[in-house]
């Protein structure tokens, strides 16, 4: 289903399965464009874009892109182990499935519980939990807001059961697997709704004709390094409390392509390329093994909650 104006080039196959209505998508669409327009505003009510928050909202957009293509991956494991009866590991990777697509939405949401942007990268999984269906809730659909809390809340118990305490009897509810697909996707088709009305605003008031374009090349347009580093540069502490740093090359790759050529935020369909999802999946691909019937192939499925190209 397409709803214009709102998002005339996108097909919403899961808003159409929860029979989403126009009005809907359009209040959830308003709100998220005012919020958003409401943050590139300086202290006298006047529009202006900086580096920091073109920076920022690339940086979003790109790991909220990341965080349907992980699900997309995690359902599609899980779905593996499922068929091979490796039943151990599907608690997780639903759970880690659904929390991925919800922060992914988190990412993109120009609210005010997602305003601080480190806070938002370390996220608990608590957190998660609440804010996301609140902002279902209050923003889009209050039934949809209530259904995903309960599956996200059940997911968890699911994952910690398996995790504490581990009952001898292994998995005795059923496993939701068509369900957990559909929240995911759900949840990824207001993750690209949320960022198309970002893309909205740069393209209707900050890029909307050549003297604002040649202006923000040598202004806005500019990354700001401190910010945009926190996409490709992981952390973790040793033993010893002393942290460890390092780049991840693949992610580096992909922010410099949008440095270069894109300059600023663009929905999670626009933002992803052949390429880095190729590159995205087949760094699981298992090329040493010659069993290819066998073996899980995560070359499969791409398009299971997203039209992933």
């Amino acid at each position: 289903m397409r709803y214009e104006p709102e998002h005339l080039a996108f097909d919403f196959c899961f808003f159409e399965i929860y029979e989403v209505k126009h009005e809907q998508v359009k209040k959830f669409s308003d709100i998220c464009y005012q919020r958003f327009l409401s943050l590139c505003k300086d202290d006298t009510g006047q529009l202006v874009m900086t580096s920091s928050i073109n920076t920022e909202w690339i940086l979003r957009s790109y790991c909220a892109t990341k965080m349907i293509m992980a699900a997309t991956l995690l359902l599609n494991s899980a779905q593996y182990c499922i068929n091979k009866n490796i039943l151990i590991t599907v608690p997780y990777l639903l759970y880690y499935a659904a929390l991925s697509s919800a922060r992914g939405l988190l990412y993109v949401s120009p609210f005010d519980q997602t305003k601080d942007l480190d806070g938002l990268m370390t996220i608990t999984h608590s957190k998660v939990l609440n804010v996301v269906p609140d902002l279902i809730r209050n923003h889009f659909d209050r039934e949809l807001g209530e259904k995903i809390k309960t599956l996200l809340c059940y997911l968890r118990n699911q994952r910690e059961l398996f995790s504490y305490k581990f009952p001898a009897s292994g998995i005795s509810d059923d496993i939701n697997f068509d369900e957990t697909v559909e929240i995911c996707g759900l949840l990824a088709e207001l993750t690209e709704l949320s960022s198309w009305q970002i893309q909205k605003v740069y393209e209707n008031k900050f890029i909307n004709d050549i003297k604002k374009i040649d202006i923000a090349y040598g202004t806005w347009m500019i990354l700001d390094k401190e910010i945009i580093q926190k996409t490709y540069v992981y952390s973790l502490k040793n033993i010893t409390g002393d942290e460890i740093q390092w780049i991840d090359s693949e992610d580096w790759y992909r922010i410099n392509y949008i440095e270069r050529k894109v300059k600023y935020p663009t929905s999670v369909l626009n933002t992803m390329t052949e390429g880095m999802t190729e590159d995205f999946f087949g760094a699981w691909y298992d090329y040493e093994e010659d069993n290819e019937a066998d073996k899980f192939n995560p070359d499969k499925d791409w398009n299971l909650i997203f039209p992933i190209p």
